[in-house]
């Protein structure tokens, strides 16, 4: 491969399909995705599929067949029979319920990810990274708080801290600011887009909101119905 096919791949390159079915219903997802733009949104109606498109990159979720290249890291291929664990895919995913541990300060919970051994215990170097992500998103005095102490923002940037101080290949985001008032929302989205900057990594986010796809200049790929299969309309 030339230097120019190299700039030229996509950094998400997926095809994948999987069937779910209840005594009522059946449910299809296909959806194929080649992307260059590093900033996209996910966008449709609810119960599409959206979110099982970043489980599945997470490796949350097994796809019947398909493929999944991120940053030229082949994470599933089904005809290879190969299927990397979560924690070798080295993504961030910022759950709707940020997935925060009740047990654990929010200092441990950032350096939650560095850590081996007890839970909790960090060493000093560790600790310090942890405080320098605190710092940056300007949460350092709430280190020995619990989560549950903490605003739904304050939470939603110990959780961002947690991801950015692993440094994913790419950031994922499921309807991230739905839940945010108006003027928390706007100062998130400029938290994100700091963090995309800073870390210089992509972003794939599940939103309803087209100003999130505008404030973060994202393009939009729609997931919609297409012969009763979820299909991605767009393509970039």
């Amino acid at each position: 491969m030339n230097a120019n096919e190299r700039l030229e791949a996509p950094w998400c390159d997926l095809h994948i399909r999987k069937t779910l079915r209840t005594a009522n219903r059946r449910f299809e997802l296909d959806v194929a995705i080649r992307a260059q733009a590093r900033r996209l949104v996910l966008m449709g109606p609810s119960g599409i599929g959206k979110t099982m498109v970043l489980q599945a990159i997470a490796g949350l979720l097994r796809p019947d067949e398909g493929r999944i290249r991120i940053g030229g890291l082949e994470f599933y291929d089904s005809v290879k029979g190969l299927c990397l664990s979560p924690q070798k895919r080295r993504v961030g995913y910022l759950f709707q319920d940020y997935a925060l541990l009740p047990h654990l300060s929010v200092l441990s919970n950032v350096g939650f990810g560095l850590h081996s051994g007890v839970w909790g215990r960090m060493r000093k170097q560790q600790k310090e990274e942890a405080v320098h992500w605190l710092e940056r998103f300007q949460i350092a005095h709430l280190a020995q708080q619990r989560p549950r102490a903490l605003s739904g923002g304050q939470q939603q940037r110990v959780a961002l801290a947690r991801m950015a101080i692993l440094k994913p290949r790419v950031l994922l985001l499921d309807e991230p600011f739905s839940a945010l008032d108006p003027d928390l929302r706007h100062a998130m989205r400029e938290e994100v887009d700091g963090l995309l900057t800073a870390l210089d990594i992509p972003l794939l986010m599940v939103t309803h909101d087209e100003q999130d796809r505008i404030a973060l200049n994202a393009q939009a790929l729609r997931l919609s119905h297409a012969e009763g299969r979820t299909v991605c309309l767009d393509s970039l």
